[in-house]
This record gives C-alpha cells, sequence and structure tokens, in this order.
C-alpha cells in the first residue's frame, strides 16, 4: 500500500503544479483563447483528480458483503484505471506533449476491456473470448477472470489490484511529470524574456515630482508653471501609458486592472483639460485638485502592483 499512497501523493501534487499555472492570468488569457482546447485540460484536469480520489477510497474503505455492491466496486475501480488513461492522453494532447500509453497501461486497459468492457465476446485479434468474473474470488485485492475460447480452451486469470494500481500510478505520473516540466519551461522562458526589464523603472521614483509641479500648477496658475504642470502631466501619461503596454505583452493585464488604468487616464484627461481651458464652468479648481489627490493616491496602488508582479518575476 505504500507505494499506491506515494503514488497518489505524487498525482495530486502535480494535478497543484498544473493548476497553478493554468490560472495564473498571463497563462489562462492564452489557453482560454482556443475555448474547445481549455475545456478539454479542464476536462481531463478534474477527471484525473477524480479518478485518483475513487482509488484511493478502494483501498481505503472496506469491500462490501453485499454481492451486488462487490460488483460496482470491482466494475469501478477497473473503469476509474481506463478513464484515467484517457484523461492523460487528452491531457498531453491538449498542451502538445508527446504521449503513448506504455505496454504495461495497454494491457490494463486490455484486462479492462476483458472483464467489464466487452466480456461477453471479447475479440482479441483474431480469437474471440468469452469472460466472466469470478464470483467468489471479489475482493478488495481483486479477482479470477475465466476465459472461454476455440471450442473448449480456457484459462484464469488472477487480477491483483495492487499490482495493476501500482503500475498504473506509475505510467500517469511519468506522462503528468513531462506536462509539469513544460509548464514549468514556460514559466522560466516568460520570466527571464521580462526579468530585466521591471515594471516599477516605468513608474519611476522621480513621478513623484511631476505630480508636485501637476499641483503648482493648479494651485498658483501662473503662464509658467501651468504650462511646466501640463508638460509635467504629460509626462504621466506617457508613463502609464508604457505601464499599459508592458501589463499587454507580459499578459498580466486582467479586465479589473484594465477597468483601474481607464480610470486613471479619464482622470488624466480631465485635469489637462482643466490646465489648458481653466475657465471651463463644468470643472471648477476644486474638481481638479480632487482629481489629482485621486491619481497621486491611485499611483501608489499601481506602484504596489508593479512591484508585486516585478518580485513574482524573480521568485524560483
Amino acid at each position: 500500500m505504500k507505494n499506491i499512497e506515494e503514488g497518489l501523493i505524487k498525482l495530486f501534487d502535480i494535478e497543484a503544479q498544473v493548476r497553478e499555472h493554468i490560472n495564473t492570468h498571463r497563462y489562462q488569457k492564452i489557453l482560454i483563447s482556443e475555448l474547445d482546447n481549455w475545456s478539454q485540460i479542464c476536462s481531463s484536469l478534474d477527471t484525473l483528480g477524480d479518478t485518483g480520489l475513487a482509488l484511493k477510497s478502494h483501498f481505503k474503505s472496506e469491500f462490501p458483503v453485499d454481492t451486488g455492491l462487490s460488483y460496482i466496486y470491482t466494475y469501478g475501480l477497473l473503469q476509474a484505471l481506463f478513464i484515467q488513461q484517457d484523461a492523460m492522453t487528452h491531457l498531453s494532447e491538449a498542451f502538445e506533449v508527446p504521449y503513448e500509453l506504455s505496454d504495461e497501461l495497454k494491457s490494463i486497459r486490455a484486462l479492462r476491456n476483458a472483464s467489464i468492457g466487452h466480456p461477453t465476446k471479447n475479440r482479441v485479434k483474431k480469437t474471440t473470448y468469452f469472460n466472466h468474473i469470478s464470483r467468489i474470488s471479489m475482493s478488495k485485492a481483486g479477482f479470477t477472470l475465466a476465459r472461454f475460447y476455440d471450442e473448449g480452451e480456457s484459462e484464469f486469470i488472477d487480477v491483483d489490484f495492487k499490482e495493476i494500481v501500482e503500475t498504473q500510478l506509475i505510467g500517469i505520473n511519468n506522462a503528468y511529470a513531462l506536462i509539469s516540466e513544460k509548464l514549468r519551461e514556460i514559466d522560466e522562458q516568460h520570466r527571464a524574456k521580462f526579468m530585466e526589464k521591471p515594471l516599477a523603472d516605468i513608474l519611476h521614483s522621480t513621478m513623484g515630482y511631476m505630480f508636485e509641479k501637476v499641483g503648482q500648477a493648479i494651485y498658483s496658475p501662473s503662464s509658467s508653471n501651468v504650462s511646466f504642470g501640463l508638460s509635467m502631466l504629460e509626462s504621466i501619461e506617457e508613463a502609464y501609458n508604457n505601464f499599459q503596454s508592458a501589463l499587454q505583452e507580459r499578459n498580466e493585464l486582467p479586465e479589473h486592472i484594465q477597468y483601474e488604468l481607464d480610470e486613471y487616464f479619464h482622470g488624466v484627461k480631465r485635469v489637462k483639460n482643466y490646465l489648458t481651458h481653466s475657465k471651463a464652468s463644468d470643472f471648477s479648481e476644486a474638481d481638479a485638485r480632487i482629481y489629482l489627490f485621486y491619481l497621486q493616491k491611485s499611483h501608489k496602488s499601481f506602484e504596489n502592483l508593479a512591484r508585486e508582479i516585478d518580485e513574482d518575476y524573480v521568485e524560483e
């Protein structure tokens, strides 16, 4: 049982790694752009996890005394193994990772087909088998499969659940690890591309000086103050245009951040209009001060966002 427990722990650990990758916005945005492929990934991941839980519960629970439920348990375990193989095939396909079932996993698949898939007429190459599970042999550990063929020939196969589940988990986890490794490489390449271009450099420290000069243009609207303040506001606007472009390039611009940036650009536009047309009746000096306060306060939030993303890009 130790090997099965360790195999299941590994299965769930790799699942968590893959989910962390696909739920990171910069990768999820790309994956969701192909909805059918995204659905295949989600379905396959869920199925791998669900079948892992089924395997865990089979060995953890008491085998039923009721004969009918014994069949349900036996059918269920073999079907879980079959479905799990399909899920890994389709997950590998969705991530474009080459994968083929090993001979060991194919033998488990063939055993499932013979036992519960097509037992009453099981065609294998040129031989047709007629199979059934020996009722008295069924237990938590496995069963005996009786097979009849070629006008009187027969054979009896002892199925060891512990052995086949251990074999299955090794094969599935090996394939899962290949997917996880590919996603890790994608992540490393993405980080390396932008690691030397921190977002914090775009929203640089001298922007505090720029906000001060915009404030002077509002509080002391002399010709020189307004002209210089307007140029500083345009520099702030340029910095935020560059910030937005950098977020887009990194795929780090979710809808809620885009919404906040749109509001920010609106605030810049209103203050710019005020400095250009200070005598407009619909926008007073008090309005301009309020908008500037909003721009300065929001700027600190965007600075924090930039630092958080930069830190994520240098974390191992």
